[in-house]
């Protein structure tokens, strides 16, 4: 039987393997502009790769600039407590957060960030189970907390998962926890 950890280090030895093929990689880009296009307005939240995961900045910094009603936050870590979301713009100055991932500095005038239209989460792996999508990443539950969250209290938010096709979690392998947020869609390739 395979453990939930060795699960994970399976899904980022073949993510890592997978984001070295160019092609792939253009596919997913393209799924993603695609995706975009549709969108005239509203606040995209974005996420600073890690280990191989699909880097969206390039596609959403050139989707923020073609209109001023259209922005981008990064989220900001907090530990074991759902994220927050800041406004980012290439070249703002950014801090180190617990993981060591980047992130932006906290407004002292909007101490709970901004809320995103739309988030888009970076996948080590995915499962198509119950009529839904399902994420499943490093097992820190921030995605899931934060997710929760705006859905309790009735804030409209869509998350969409960004993933390569082959990384495609079977239900023999894993089946979501009570704590896991379904995704509203998923772009992959």
């Amino acid at each position: 039987m395979t453990t939930l950890n060795s699960l994970r280090q399976d899904l980022l030895q073949k993510r890592l393997d997978l984001h070295k093929d160019l092609e792939i990689r253009d596919a997913l880009e393209k799924s993603l502009i695609k995706y975009l296009d549709q969108f005239d307005q509203g606040c995209l939240a974005i996420y600073w790769p890690i280990n191989s995961e699909f880097d969206p900045r390039p596609l959403a910094l050139n989707w923020a600039r073609q209109h001023p009603t259209k922005k981008l936050a990064l989220p900001i870590v907090k530990i074991n407590q759902p994220l927050i979301f800041e406004e980012w713009q290439d070249g703002d100055k950014l801090e180190k957060g617990p993981q060591g991932i980047p992130q932006p500095i906290l407004r002292t005038n909007s101490s709970e960030g901004i809320q995103p239209n739309i988030i888009l989460l970076p996948c080590l792996g995915w499962s198509s189970q119950n009529g839904h999508f399902w994420r499943l990443g490093y097992g820190g539950g921030y995605y899931d907390r934060t997710l929760e969250s705006y859905r309790t209290n009735g804030l409209a938010v869509k998350a969409v998962g960004v993933a390569y096709g082959a990384l495609e979690v079977k239900e023999d392998a894993w089946r979501p926890q009570s704590h896991d947020q379904a995704l509203d869609e998923l772009i992959c390739a």
